[in-house]
């Protein structure tokens, strides 16, 4: 009989230094990854409540704009997106400009401008002062569209 000495063998660490590399990787990398990734959708949709308000304000007249922007925030808070990103408008308004003097109409150009806020997807406890990770955030929106004609022509 041949004799082995008994001692560590090559293979099998791999497995030890599995469990601290998977701690890290589902503490530390994967929920503010997740977050990250929120925050994108929750930036888009913010945009498309500032797009539908661009929108609604370019087909009235100035004297409607309210009517048309609370229209737009309904409809934007009746989507699955809003509900999904938890947000919530915290300010709108829409202004008109005349870019174009030497025309006849007053008004060319219609700018809205969109605050919203989102509450993050999820709560860390350790960053609960980072806006975004552990408490709300808010994004600010401009657009502008050229005013449509109403029964001009």
């Amino acid at each position: 009989m041949k004799y082995r000495a008994r001692g560590r063998k090559s293979s099998g660490h791999e497995f030890v230094e599995f469990a601290p590399a998977l701690f890290i990787l589902l503490v530390c990398i994967v929920p503010p990854m997740l977050d990250l990734l929120y925050l994108g959708i929750a930036y888009a949709a913010g945009w498309y409540l500032n797009h539908l308000q661009c929108r609604e304000v370019a087909c009235v007249p100035p004297a409607r704009k309210a009517d048309s922007l609370a229209r737009a925030r309904v409809a934007w808070e009746a989507s699955t997106l809003a509900r999904f990103v938890k947000g919530r408008e915290t300010f709108s308004d829409a202004q008109f400009e005349d870019r174009n003097p030497t025309d006849n109409y007053p008004i060319d150009t219609a700018i809205v401008s969109t605050r919203i806020q989102i509450q993050p997807f999820l709560q860390i406890p350790f960053l609960g002062s980072v806006p975004g990770i552990g408490a709300p955030i808010e994004f600010s929106y401009r657009s502008e569209r050229p005013q449509e004609e109403y029964g001009i022509n």
